[in-house]
């Protein structure tokens, strides 16, 4: 049976766990300097949501209480600072199979949509408080609310166990219930067993202190790194509500008509912006999701090489929002070799499919080295704004490679007119060094690089409010594109119709109908004419 920490303490076990967390908050402390973050506090009723705000705080800050019935009825928000980092922390209402006092089911999840869409600021973190000694369902509920439901699993989720008074090591909680954890495919980035009661006795607190330090840690977790790129694929955010009623359902714990009245009064979610990152190899654009992230996550190299339209999908924070980014591969030359056409539609078929299952292209980036405009430029630009995106993205230059320029911005006023006489047309533009901060060169122009990173984050804050995304059917948008893009094809190893079909169906699981179909849709504009040119037959 456990004993309460007055009857069976190890003082050496938690000087040695005071040593370890006191080493973890320094380099927190330090990490966390300067730095602001949103936070929040979600959990079932009891769970010392509200106990685990005063932990963080120091200080009686939010009203708490032991007895059953909810004490938060509605979200409320705390500010305060720990340390150097400025807190702002959302209280929300706990999640129940039912309530009494004449709060309904719903009331909890309804609460939650409110808090959601009054928002001004993404979310940095969210802390799951649990009061049992088991993983409950309800848990495992609200972490799917919260983390598939509302954000798509863009925001980080720390476990919070509180009343951990009783047990001699308070992280055992963690070891009991990983299995469990693993089972239901729930993902922390980091976790905190704590008690949040003070004790009656006199001197230190240590087993207090040693929580709130482990509060203090949970901070790191929230920290915008500028990372990361996805493992795996994305929910689609097209049809939001409509699958949304199935997580509700599925997940959370709802009936039909209980998710069908709670996604009937939501009419917002956050929508995490689409970018398709464009140009020609060595113009730096792996250097500039490195920039826009404050880190290095993709790899650059001057040398890289790949087949047109390859993508690479990279999901960053910044600190102000979130936004899903896909370094593509460009033409390196103003045509295509006929035999890298099948590539290309590989290449292109993932391109498409993972824009659709996205919910659409928002901005086209594109990646342009300073210096003379050349015609391989021009048709990179003519790939993605008309072939792909039929002229309805609008278009941001991101010039690079102008460190030897006295003002970067003044570039674009002397090239402007250049620009736009060989028909591209940007809606808006940055001018910026994109060398690494591991260079040699990056102490020389460390100024110029802070003045860039702010610049192209600047031009990307407005995406969010821009207008509603591009997006195509993927068999119609791949049939469209594929019409486009025969006008860039040359060479005398074009590929036949059936190499084509049988990579469509056995690699990308189109069926023989659809391959067939969207054939014969580019046949005639593309494939006839080059089989007419090159004597090849369908």
């Amino acid at each position: 049976m456990d004993t309460f920490p007055s009857q069976a303490h190890n003082p050496v076990l938690e000087r040695l766990a005071s040593a370890v967390l006191a080493r973890l908050i320094l380099c927190s402390v330090n990490q966390l300097s300067r730095m602001s973050l949103n936070i929040i506090v979600v959990g079932e009723t009891g769970a010392g949501k509200s106990s685990v705000i005063n932990l963080l705080a120091g200080e009686e800050l939010a009203e708490a209480s032991l007895c059953a019935p909810p004490v938060t009825k509605s979200f409320k928000s705390y500010r305060f600072r720990v340390n150097s980092t400025e807190l702002c922390i959302y209280d929300t209402m706990g999640f129940n199979s039912a309530h009494g006092d004449g709060f309904s089911r719903l009331a909890p999840y309804e609460t939650a949509c409110n808090l959601i869409r009054s928002l001004t600021s993404k979310i940095d973190l969210v802390l799951l408080c649990t009061n049992k000694d088991k993983l409950s369902i309800t848990t495992q509920q609200v972490y799917c609310l919260f983390n598939d439901f509302f954000f798509d699993g863009t925001v980080p989720v720390a476990l919070v166990a509180t009343h951990r008074e009783r047990e001699i090591l308070m992280d055992k909680w963690w070891g009991r219930n990983l299995e469990d954890i693993k089972k239901f495919g729930l993902h922390f980035v980091a976790h905190a067993c704590v008690t949040t009661q003070r004790s009656r006795r006199a001197g230190v607190d240590t087993r207090y202190q040693q929580s709130r330090d482990a509060m203090i840690g949970l901070l790191d977790s929230a920290a915008p790194h500028g990372d990361v790129t996805l493992d795996k694929s994305a929910r689609p955010l097209l049809d939001r509500l409509a699958v949304a009623s199935k997580i509700l359902t599925g997940k959370c714990g709802l009936s039909d008509g209980e998710a069908e009245s709670l996604t009937g009064k939501v009419k917002l979610f956050p929508r995490i912006p689409n970018i398709v990152l464009f140009g020609e190899t060595g113009a730096g654009k792996s250097s500039v999701i490195n920039l826009i992230a404050g880190d290095t996550i993709a790899p650059v190299s001057s040398e890289a090489k790949g087949c047109t339209l390859i993508s690479t999908e990279y999901r960053l924070s910044t600190d102000k929002y979130h936004l899903r980014i896909f370094d593509t591969v460009g033409l390196n030359n103003p045509k295509m070799e006929g035999k890298e056409y099948l590539d290309t539609v590989r290449a292109a078929y993932d391109l498409i499919s993972g824009l659709n299952r996205v919910g659409g292209v928002n901005l086209l980036l594109f990646c342009m080295r300073g210096g003379r405009l050349h015609d391989t430029q021009v048709k990179n630009y003519k790939l993605f704004y008309e072939y792909l995106c039929k002229k309805s993205v609008p278009v941001a230059a991101v010039v690079t490679h102008l460190e030897e320029e006295h003002e970067m911005k003044e570039w674009w006023t002397k090239n402007k007119a250049d620009i736009e006489r060989f028909g591209i047309i940007c809606d808006a533009y940055a001018c910026v060094t994109t060398i690494s901060k591991d260079s040699k060169l990056s102490k020389m122009y460390e100024e110029k690089l802070k003045e860039s990173r702010e610049t192209l984050l600047g031009l990307l804050e407005n995406v969010e409010e821009s207008k509603e995304p591009f997006v195509m059917e993927t068999d119609i948008w791949l049939s469209f594109f594929l019409k486009k893009m025969g006008k860039l094809v040359r060479g005398t190893n074009f590929p036949e119709n059936p190499a084509i079909k049988r990579m469509l169906v056995e690699e990308k699981n189109m069926s023989p109908e659809d391959a067939d179909a969207l054939l014969a849709q580019v046949r005639p504009t593309v494939l006839d004419k080059i089989g007419s040119i090159f004597g090849l037959g369908a």
